[in-house]
């Protein structure tokens, strides 16, 4: 009885990291596997508005695909290397100047320069708001990530 136990919990063991491997692969390959492709603060966006797609920086102004920021500050924390991508909550973003100087509490979008914010004014997809004043005309900015349709 003991023997079966044991060669159950072997059985049980190997399916787990059997699984486990197959599942890290599979991340890479649909281009999940996100660490060294961007630097932080890029928006990311993809195919279809989701993470399980292939990732890729935002390439264009009010990109309605944006997903979130690529953020690997945390590389001791299991859960930013599994998901580096912050779709909610607070983190820093590359910003420019195209459409003016950043004031803390304006909305932020993606820009014309691939994976970099700028200034929203306009109607369309935002990525969140600022929580600090822009002190040059690029850099990273600190923002709330929330996308959403906005109507200006």
């Amino acid at each position: 009885m003991k023997n079966n136990k044991m060669n159950i919990c072997k059985t049980a063991l190997c399916l787990i990291m059997f699984l486990f491997v197959v599942n890290a692969g599979m991340a890479q390959q649909n281009g999940n596997n996100v660490s060294s492709a961007f630097s932080n603060g890029t928006i990311i966006s993809s195919e279809n508005a989701t993470t399980r797609a292939e990732l890729r920086m935002a390439n264009k102004t009010y990109d309605e695909n944006m997903v979130g920021v690529y953020n690997n500050n945390a590389e001791n924390s299991p859960v930013f290397k599994a998901n580096p991508v912050t779709s909610a909550g607070i983190t820093y973003v590359k910003y420019n100047s195209e459409n003016g100087a950043i004031k803390k509490g304006d909305l932020i979008t993606s820009s014309s320069e691939s994976g970099v914010g700028m200034k929203a004014t306009q109607s369309g997809i935002v990525l969140g708001i600022t929580l600090e004043d822009a002190t040059a005309s690029s850099g990273l900015i600190k923002i709330r990530v929330l996308i959403q349709y906005v109507k200006q």
